[in-house]
């Protein structure tokens, strides 16, 4: 029986075509959200975007879970700090203005960007996780739509918005990756020009049952320019454009690591 091809829509056999089935990871995920963004371009766009993401969920290969150990502590040698995102941290409230942002590439794929730093896996693109995150909401729907909707608007909206490539991340997006990174994410929101709706925004999101965490990370919300630019190309109002991942400093984990290495651990 023939069907079409999951990645360039050809005429085939099963759910790839001879050539894709030979194309590397990458540029797998690079045709699905190339696709997807197509789908959600069409009238019936909820329809079709789901019979695709229906289609994909039966790819054992390109379903395996993201193996998430993320990078926690800032490598001067590594990472470059982000001047910008520093000032907000320090608008933000609760026991972080301690921990580093670090310097993202800000084409509306920043939310991912952070988790490729972060993650340290030159193998997985932001094609692929926005691509993950787009099959998480459409999976448990009803539980993101219940949980958010009232919030960031309905949740099919934003689906069909986020299978546009580079387009910014919202709250639904970071609630997903919960799930697909099997992480709590910290969300930082900076106190400025802050109203009551906004609180959900400053929140530690954790994956839906039955995933259990296996590691924390925090995300802030950001901008690529200053407050008063922002506000200036913005009439005014001041709304984040940009994400970008905090770290530990170093000093205070060789502080620490020198401390137990001198035997200096206090028992209480």
């Amino acid at each position: 029986m023939s069907t079409r091809c999951v990645f360039c829509t050809t005429l085939c056999t099963g759910y790839a075509c001879t050539q894709c089935n030979q194309i590397n990871r990458g540029l797998k995920f690079t045709r699905l959200l190339q696709r997807l963004e197509k789908c959600s371009e069409s009238i019936m766009y909820y329809d079709e975007i789901n019979f695709v993401v229906q289609r994909v969920r039966q790819i054992e290969s390109i379903m395996i879970p993201l193996q998430f150990h993320p990078t926690q502590v800032f490598d001067e040698k590594k990472h470059v700090i982000d001047v910008e995102a520093k000032k907000y941290l320090e608008k933000a409230t609760g026991d972080i203005h301690h921990l580093v942002p670090v310097d993202v590439i800000a084409d509306g794929n920043c939310l991912y960007h952070s988790i490729i730093l972060l993650m340290n896996n030159p193998s997985v693109t932001t094609s692929e996780l926005r691509v993950r995150t787009i099959i998480e909401l459409v999976t448990n729907e009803n539980y993101y739509q219940t949980m958010y909707s009232q919030y960031v608007g309905p949740i099919d909206i934003a689906i069909k918005a986020i299978c546009k490539n580079c387009t910014f991340s919202e709250l639904y997006e970071i609630a997903a990756l919960c799930n697909v990174l099997q992480c709590n994410i910290q969300s930082i929101y900076p106190k400025i020009d802050f109203q009551h709706y906004m609180a959900i925004l400053n929140n530690v999101f954790t994956p839906v049952p039955p995933i259990i965490a296996n590691c924390n990370i925090s995300i802030l919300w950001s901008h690529t320019l200053n407050e008063k630019d922002a506000r200036e190309t913005n009439n005014g109002t001041w709304s984040p454009n940009h994400f970008v991942p905090l770290m530990s400093p170093a000093i205070l984990n060789e502080t620490l690591h020198g401390i137990i290495s001198a035997g200096k651990v206090i028992k209480r």
